[in-house]
């Protein structure tokens, strides 16, 4: 099913396929994008690494000499892993709350406690989320320019803008789409479309379908551990 199938069945299943609409074609079209963003959300996000070839615009971040932070794009849920391509070699991200038990690995001696400067240049070992919004720092601050290719859990991207864009996610999943977008149809606060029951029973069958689709998702993900038996 295409987004303007979904869009079609939609109005089908809210009785209107007339115009003028009561909800028009931009409302549905945001039904639709929430409706996928939701589910991908509760799914934990869509895995994209950049591929074999090159990196996506997501998954790509440019580190510039002597500049500490580099902008992360919204639609990142959670960063997996990185890589420096010219460098060859890991980067570990953490959070703020573990970058004051962090060592530095790469003084000579001692290790010493990781202390976030601006003018402390050199490897680049880790990248510091949650410090700023949509920022990640670096430590150290790159003495060179890099590209760091990451490993994410990301939203739908490119975003859909028009019905005529694909959607992301397994055809399997499109028409449960449509009991996030009646949610939102009901919820429209108008005297010919506000139904709180209709918007909360839909609302409740779109978070059962996600958790049921992510339970059978983490049931194909984990191996269950065999228990031995003495007996």
């Amino acid at each position: 099913m295409d987004l303007q199938d979904l869009i079609l069945n939609f109005r089908k299943q809210v009785s209107d396929q007339s115009t003028p609409y009561l909800w028009d074609d931009d409302e549905a079209l945001l039904f639709a994008i929430d409706a996928q963003d939701k589910f991908v959300r509760v799914m934990g996000g869509i895995s994209d690494n950049g591929g074999t070839g090159a990196g996506t615009a997501l998954t790509d971040l440019a580190l510039t000499a002597d500049t500490p932070t580099t902008a992360l794009s919204p639609y990142i849920l959670r960063i997996r892993s990185g890589k420096l391509l010219t460098a060859e070699r890991n980067v570990k991200f953490v959070d703020e709350a573990q970058i004051s038990s962090m060592l530095d690995a790469s003084d000579y001696g001692l290790p010493t406690p990781v202390s976030l400067k601006d003018d402390d240049t050199g490897s680049v070992q880790y990248g510091v989320l949650g410090l700023e919004d949509n920022s990640v720092r670096w430590y150290k601050v790159p003495a060179t320019d890099d590209t760091c290719r990451l490993h994410i859990y990301r939203l739908p991207y490119p975003r859909i803008t028009a019905q005529e864009d694909d959607l992301e996610i397994d055809e399997q999943h499109h028409l449960h789409l449509i009991k996030w977008m009646k949610y939102h149809a009901y919820s429209k606060e108008d005297a010919e479309t506000y139904d709180k029951d209709l918007a909360d029973k839909n609302e409740a069958a779109f978070n059962k379908y996600c958790q049921e689709a992510k339970l059978e998702k983490d049931r194909q993900r984990f191996t269950p551990r065999v228990v031995r038996s003495n007996y």
